[in-house]
């Protein structure tokens, strides 16, 4: 590896993957599929090191927009946004960029190292496995993330049930019968995550930067070098949660198909359960950015143990990895134990190295990038506003990916206004997919008789009590949920959605129903239940036993982005949604319609420049100077990256089409 063609080969790739990584929506897998091309003329070595090395610091660098602006870099990034950017907004983004870095390089020297002595002995484990108990570890995995929903348990399952249908969106598997697509040909291929993750999470922070007049971060004296060695030494502080998160991180990669969202979710669960604080995550507690940070780049070694020692690949990534494997002749198992075991050992030292140098780069920028959320936040608005857009247009080149991610934003408006967990959601719908492919198989293959089995009995009791947990932490604290004039309605919504589903799949055969079925049901039992509250509550306030109750309704929420906190603390940052006047509503509304309006007419090239001269006149008060310089360096950036570099097409526009 430290040949000077191999390295000099790998330092390319990894300068390709910090570009890939901070840019949102490219995604690795995406950017391994189009450098492909590249890596016939390479030895095996060689290929391994440019497109692994590539491939290995996305997710390091994923986590820094997903810091700084709230837009995750990756998919795999969106858990860091739910403490990482409020501590970018309290002043503190040097801090959580320096654990999240510093954690990402301890998780990727774990990964590294257990991948090297693990092939031999994960073997026989996993294949003691069977489909049973891969559909019980999803269980289990979405679970922890429904009890991050803490007080709004029952939210927490009502987005989850919404998730699983969302990705029931599209052809069914088993008999190719349309589900849920509306007579849309777009939707037979199902709702692709990227969009959904960038609208979540991305588009609803852009929101409110537009109706904000401040900057994102509140300045607390000096907090450039200083503020990222604080985010070091927490990582350090907190080295058990680092090894925990790491170890889950493997865990959960070596499943093939969970994906990296799951255990980056599962893993910030995991440190909120284990927190002495768990009352302060999602208001930026460093620890849910320390989980996060280790899981990402540990998960790459846990990917790589099935796809080497099997042949089964770990992730999308993993099996455009596989495929390089029959490009250069090697085969996948025994073999690349015995007389390719030099290659395998390649692999290690390429996520070691690269990590080790992508993180040494990113320390070098990051008083630069830091500064970047000091600058008023209308400056930043038409720069993010290109993040977005691209990185939902680039899910499959259409401006249906920006429709959804539009959908997605006005979703994560709603959550994040009436305190609706967003992750339970975007985690089924990641996982939905694998959860019915695995009920088939278990029922193809043992009917119900799959549910006695042992380990899924054990799976089956500690999913239980990770749903249990969060309420008796909660009674015991006395802890109540915080209820909206606007859940009512919303729950209402969401009751006619679920008998509408169970009307459809009436009508369906049983193995492309049993799986809509079952989640309508559920959806439809959980808001008959958050209904049935609804009576009790007005009932008791009637009688006037229930004083509590009438006043727990607020027509604000918790700090904007939170997934469980409470209202009123002196750490709450301000919930711009719950502030902003019907005029900043209006305005904010009206610019970003006329950003993608601009695009879906012109066309990237004349869109983006074009919003960004009269987003700055108007609305920032800029220069005409200020403003046609900053069009201009837009322009470059989109078409010498997007258009020449990337070889990324670029939205054409119906008028020039």
């Amino acid at each position: 590896m430290l040949a000077p063609h191999t390295f000099g080969i790998m330092l390319l790739g990894i300068g390709v993957g910090l570009i890939v990584g901070i840019l949102p929506g490219l995604g690795g897998a995406a950017t391994l599929a189009m450098m492909l091309p590249f890596v016939y003329p390479m030895d095996a070595i060689s290929a391994f090191a440019f497109l692994l090395g590539m491939h290995a610091v996305t997710a390091t660098t994923g986590d820094i927009t997903s810091v700084l602006f709230g837009i995750p870099g990756e998919a795999t990034s969106a858990a860091t946004v739910l403490d990482g950017y409020p501590m970018t907004r309290r002043g503190e983004g040097g801090r959580a960029l320096g654990a999240v870095l510093f954690s990402s390089l301890i998780g990727a020297l774990v990964g590294a190292v257990v991948l090297a002595i693990s092939v031999p002995i994960i073997r026989p484990v996993v294949l003691q496995l069977g489909p049973p108990e891969f559909l019980m570890l999803t269980v289990l995995g979405l679970s922890f993330i429904v009890s991050l929903a803490g007080r709004n348990l029952i939210k927490g399952f009502i987005m989850a049930a919404l998730g699983f249908l969302l990705a029931m969106v599209g052809l069914d598997p088993q008999s190719s019968i349309q589900r849920f697509t509306f007579g849309q040909l777009y939707l037979w291929e199902g709702l692709n995550v990227v969009p959904v993750v960038v609208g979540l999470f991305g588009g609803a922070e852009v929101l409110q930067l537009m109706m904000t007049k401040h900057s994102i971060a509140q300045r607390r004296g000096d907090e450039r070098l200083s503020g990222v060695m604080q985010g070091v030494r927490d990582t350090c502080t907190h080295w058990g949660l680092t090894l925990r998160a790491s170890a889950i991180g493997l865990g959960i990669g070596v499943i093939p198909g969970m994906g990296g969202a799951v255990s980056q979710f599962i893993a910030y669960a995991h440190a909120q359960h284990t927190s002495k604080h768990p009352e302060t995550f999602g208001k930026g507690n460093v620890e849910g950015v320390i989980a996060t940070g280790a899981v990402n780049n540990s998960r790459e070694g846990g990917n790589l143990i099935p796809t080497v020692a099997f042949g089964i690949p770990g992730s999308i990534s993993m099996a455009i990895l596989l495929s390089v494997f029959l490009l250069k002749g090697l085969v996948p198992g025994p073999a690349m134990l015995t007389r390719n075991l030099d290659v395998t050992y390649a692999m290690v030292w390429v996520i070691v190295l690269s990590n080790i140098i992508a993180v040494a780069i990113s320390f070098m920028f990051l008083n630069q990038l830091v500064r970047l959320t000091y600058v008023k936040a209308v400056l930043l608005v038409p720069f993010l506003m290109v993040l977005t857009a691209f990185g939902a247009y680039t899910a499959h080149n259409s401006f249906n990916d920006i429709l959804v991610m539009l959908v997605a934003t006005v979703v994560g408006v709603a959550a994040i206004r009436w305190d609706w967990p967003r992750a339970p959601l975007l985690l089924a719908l990641v996982l939905g997919d694998i959860a019915e492919r695995y009920l088939f198989l278990s029922y193809s293959l043992f009917e119900w008789q799959w549910v006695w089995r042992p380990l899924v009995i054990a799976f089956a009791l500690v999913t239980v009590a990770g749903l249990l947990w969060p309420l008796i932490r909660g009674r015991r604290h006395g802890a109540r949920p915080v209820r909206h004039r606007a859940d009512l309605p919303i729950t209402i919504g969401l009751l006619l959605v679920a008998a509408w589903v169970l009307m459809q799949a009436a009508d369906w055969p049983f193995r492309t129903s049993v799986f809509p079925l079952a989640t309508g049901g559920l959806l439809l039992v959980l808001t008959i239940a958050k209904l049935l509250g609804y009576v009790r509550r007005a009932l008791g306030s009637l009688g006037g036993s229930s004083r509590a109750d009438t006043h727990s309704y607020v027509g604000r929420s918790p700090r904007a982005g939170s997934e469980d906190i409470a209202s009123g603390s002196a750490d709450d940052l301000p919930d711009v949604f719950a502030t902003a006047s019907g005029a900043d509503w209006r305005s904010a509304i009206a610019w970003m319609a006329a950003f993608f309006l601009l695009l879906w007419l012109v066309g990237a090239l004349i869109a983006v420049p074009l919003f960004a001269v009269a987003y700055l006149l108007r609305v920032a008060r800029q220069s005409v100077p200020m403003a046609g310089t900053y069009a201009a360096v837009s322009w470059l950036f989109i078409y010498g990256l997007f258009d020449r570099a990337l070889r990324i097409p670029l939205p054409a526009g119906v008028l020039f089409s």
